[in-house]
C-alpha cells in the first residue's frame, strides 16, 4: 500500500493569498449575491429609497485583508437593522445574507 502524503500549511503565504486578485472576486461575487435579496426584502419592508442606499463596499483592512460588504448607506440603516425605539428590528441584511452568496465557478 503506498504513503500518503502530508499537508502542512505555510503560514507565511496566507497573507499573499488572501490579496490576491482571485479571493478579491470571490468576496465581491459573494457581497454582488447577497445585494439584491437584501434590496428585494428592504423594497418589501421599509421602502424604495431604503433599497435604493443598500450597495457593496470593498475595502481593505489594516493588515491588508480584503472586504467586501452590503450596507444600508442610510443614517437610519443601522436602525432598521437592528431595532431602537423608533424602528421595528428588520434584519433586512441578515436576512439576505443568511440565504447563502450566490458563487459562480470561474475564479
Amino acid at each position: 500500500m503506498a504513503r500518503q502524503g502530508r499537508f502542512e500549511p505555510d503560514p507565511r503565504g496566507i497573507g499573499e493569498v488572501m490579496r490576491s486578485a482571485p479571493v478579491r472576486r470571490a468576496l465581491r461575487q459573494a457581497a454582488d449575491g447577497i445585494e439584491p435579496r437584501a434590496k428585494t426584502l428592504a423594497r418589501a419592508e421599509v421602502s424604495e429609497e431604503f433599497a435604493d442606499a443598500i450597495h457593496v463596499e470593498e475595502a481593505t483592512r489594516p493588515r491588508g485583508r480584503p472586504t467586501a460588504r452590503v450596507v444600508a448607506d442610510r443614517e437610519d440603516g443601522e436602525a432598521v437593522e437592528w431595532g431602537d425605539t423608533n424602528h421595528e428590528r428588520r434584519r433586512i441584511l441578515g436576512r439576505a445574507a443568511q440565504a447563502g452568496p450566490i458563487l459562480q465557478d470561474g475564479g
